[in-house]
């Protein structure tokens, strides 16, 4: 009979290996197909013509994942797709920085298991297959935590240089991972610590972490003809941002209880690690308790990669709870991601034997289930905004149509009639009447936003049709209500 040794060593890690191998194969299979909200179109179009004025894409310009789907376009059938292929392509080299990681601490085998379940991971996956910047950011972040425990565990010297690169990729794929940058200070005060550098040294440093972000920033500052034009399109976006349409927590109306457990508890767990299934839900719960039940003592807490993930994770957390958008759950996939591995690390490195890394199977199954699920649908159903731009071109009548943010994808999909985004009710009701003797048609989210303004339309609307498609795709715009106007 074969003993736990050789199970460990041969039937994990087959199946491991082709649980990753079967998603792999799902993605490039399923390429989405679709552009379905406002910064999906923003970097979609930057493929043909980068302007970041016209926001294409939309600041800061993200340079280096643009450059990543310029660099496969020839691969896909479309921009977006390419844009998507770059994120699978560069989220499966996560695997090998994730694995480095956990082979610190835990066997090999283990190791594998934790990157395989952060690999197979649903709710990431879904991101991934989308033509935005968050897929790749998440390689890039794998690949910056290794560098920094890379270059704390060697002398200071050319390595150190690693991780300054790599944050400044980071950054030039996505800026909201700014916060990560708590890592380059936690490796400099290290080595500092050690006595490895002085403090002219910790100068030294810093000067290069800035010339290495100066190269993406320096090339966005040519483009737009100067620091000036370059200063006008910051503050105007980090103002709207902060301020009116970015669901920080200054412009958003919850409290701040109400916020604090929409993000822990919907977007973090329920979206970020169970991928909203009961399944995913119970399994990590297990996992949990076996964490917390008593076994053996662990030391783990104090090595520096834990340490240094839980510096990540809180300083993410922070910026990720007050300045990103709490109705988006994809902001939060970092901070998931890493409570995964930080806990399945834990997990392994006080459970021991065959039927914990069967657990962990079991979960990879799960998910590889889950998310090949999820992608194949992604890929397939057409979003609700796709619905109802098709249901809008087969009306008889003179129409026009009033939106919010679906006008960026009806403008995308050159639609051949007439929508307007619209803000407020009083210049809607001067708008209207322009357009005498059209129909006059509504989406939710502008009746949404005439409520939120203090104004009731109750009595003017007759409700059309309801157009839907999966929330997880797409959290804000999976349900789009058409009204028509009353006169």
């Amino acid at each position: 009979m074969m003993n736990s040794k050789k199970i460990n060593k041969l039937i994990i890690p087959g199946l491991s290996s082709l649980a990753i191998l079967y998603i792999f194969t799902i993605q490039l299979s399923s390429l989405n197909p679709f552009v379905s909200s406002w910064d999906q179109v923003d970097f979609t179009l930057a493929m043909d013509r980068y302007d970041l004025r016209a926001m294409q894409p939309h600041f800061p310009g993200y340079p280096y994942f643009i450059f990543g789907g310029m660099l496969v376009n020839f691969l896909a059938d479309t921009p977006n797709q390419a844009l998507v292929l770059f994120n699978v392509l560069i989220y499966a080299s996560s695997i090998l920085p994730v694995f480095l990681l956990a082979r610190k601490y835990v066997p090999g085998v283990d190791a594998f298991l934790i990157a395989s379940a952060i690999y197979t991971a649903s709710y990431p996956l879904i991101i991934v297959n989308q033509p935005m910047s968050e897929g790749a950011a998440l390689a890039a972040f794998w690949w910056y935590f290794w560098s920094i425990i890379a270059a704390e565990s060697r002398p200071a010297g050319k390595w150190m240089l690693l991780p300054l690169l790599l944050f400044s990729v980071l950054l030039g794929i996505r800026l909201s991972y700014m916060a990560m940058g708590i890592g380059l200070v936690y490796l400099l005060y290290r080595k500092w610590a050690k006595r490895e550098i002085a403090l002219g040294g910790v100068i030294k440093y810093v000067v290069i972490a800035i010339l290495f972000q100066f190269i993406w920033v320096g090339g966005l500052i040519i483009s737009e003809g100067g620091l000036g034009n370059f200063l006008e399109l910051a503050f105007g976006f980090t103002g709207g941002h902060f301020q009116e349409w970015g669901g920080t927590s200054v412009s958003n109306e919850l409290s701040i209880w109400a916020r604090l457990k929409a993000f822990l508890f919907t977007n973090i767990l329920w979206w970020g690690i169970f991928s909203r299934t009961t399944v995913l839900m119970v399994l990590y719960i297990v996992i949990s308790i076996l964490i917390f039940l008593q076994a053996s003592r662990s030391k783990v807490y104090k090595d520096s990669s834990v340490l240094l993930g839980t510096l990540l994770l809180l300083a993410y957390g922070v910026w990720a709870l007050f300045a990103q958008n709490i109705d988006k759950p994809r902001h939060i996939l970092p901070l998931a991601l890493l409570i995964v591995f930080l806990g399945l690390t834990v997990f392994f490195t006080k459970r021991t034997g065959a039927y914990a890394g069967f657990l962990i199977v079991v979960v990879i199954i799960a998910q590889v289930i889950i998310s090949s699920g999820y992608v194949q649908k992604q890929a397939a159903i057409e979003p609700a905004l796709y619905q109802l731009a098709n249901y809008m071109e087969k009306q008889p009548e003179e129409f026009v149509l009033y939106t919010w943010e679906e006008t960026r994808v009806l403008q995308y999909l050159d639609v051949p009639y007439p929508h307007k985004r619209i803000y407020t009710y009083k210049i809607f009701l001067h708008d209207k009447g322009l357009y005498k003797g059209k129909t006059i048609f509504l989406t939710n989210s502008v009746v949404e936003g005439f409520r939120s303004q203090g104004f009731n339309p109750e009595g003017k609307l007759e409700k059309v049709r309801t157009f839907s498609s999966d929330e997880i795709f797409d959290p804000v715009y999976h349900e789009i209500i058409l009204y028509k106007w009353i006169p």
